[in-house]
């Protein structure tokens, strides 16, 4: 079997030992490292390359944000779930925008931690159920963005998910076989259709109808919708 590498990252040495104890008793994890502050984690991060690092979002000298925005462009494979306090949607939008792949809240169970850390593992996205169950009302609430979004393209509805997953432009270029200018054109009129003025307002909103949690080929729309 092969062992989910791990690199906890908290600033709270008796969290951050109680939780490796923890996790060590599960036979398909592996703690490779221990970090108790940003530059700490992103210097074991790069000389470990850990399947997922498991950090706090608030940390001295660099925060959880600041340490995977500063590992993207390298070599590094890791994925990265967020251990927080906050259950706001525009802390797990912008989290998500930076290319987090998990969301965990401290107050959360054993069973929690270990269903989000598995499911990330396998290529999932894994958002705490405490936090699900606020943006599922908040996706009551707003049922009508689910009709705002048939204004898009099926492109424009691939760029926005690529967006909500916290891809830049070029990635997305990559992703989509496209050219930058074009993605970047894509954005643009996502934007303006859907009344919103920045992509982390798109972040929220992608969450809010769930869209960051399909995949790129089982978007709302039929295909081969215009361009």
């Amino acid at each position: 079997m092969k062992k989910i590498r791990i690199v906890l990252a908290d600033d709270h040495r008796l969290f951050r030992e109680g939780l490796r104890r923890l996790l060590e008793l599960e036979s398909d994890i592996e703690i490779v490292g221990e970090a108790k502050d940003g530059v700490e984690a992103v210097e074991l991060i790069l000389s470990t390359d850990p399947d997922i690092v498991l950090l706090d979002i608030n940390m001295p000298r660099m925060d959880g944000g600041q340490v995977v925005s500063k590992l993207k462009g390298t070599h590094i494979r890791s994925k990265f779930v967020a251990i927080t306090a906050y259950d706001d949607e525009e802390h797990l939008a912008n989290l998500s925008a930076l290319g987090i792949n998990g969301y965990i809240l401290k107050s959360s169970s054993m069973p929690d931690l270990l269903a989000a850390l598995r499911s990330v593992f396998s290529g999932e996205s894994y958002v705490d159920p405490k936090v699900a169950g606020k943006l599922l009302s908040s996706f009551q609430k707003h049922k009508e963005e689910n009709d705002v979004l048939q204004l898009l393209t099926q492109r424009e509805k691939e760029v926005l998910f690529w967006l909500s997953q916290g891809f830049n432009n070029l990635e997305i270029s990559a992703k989509m076989v496209l050219s930058e200018k074009t993605v970047k054109n894509h954005v643009s009129h996502l934007l303006k259709k859907l009344g919103l003025n920045d992509r982390t307002q798109a972040a929220v909103l992608a969450w809010r109808m769930g869209l960051v949690h399909t995949s790129s080929t089982s978007l709302p729309g039929q295909p081969g919708q215009s361009l």
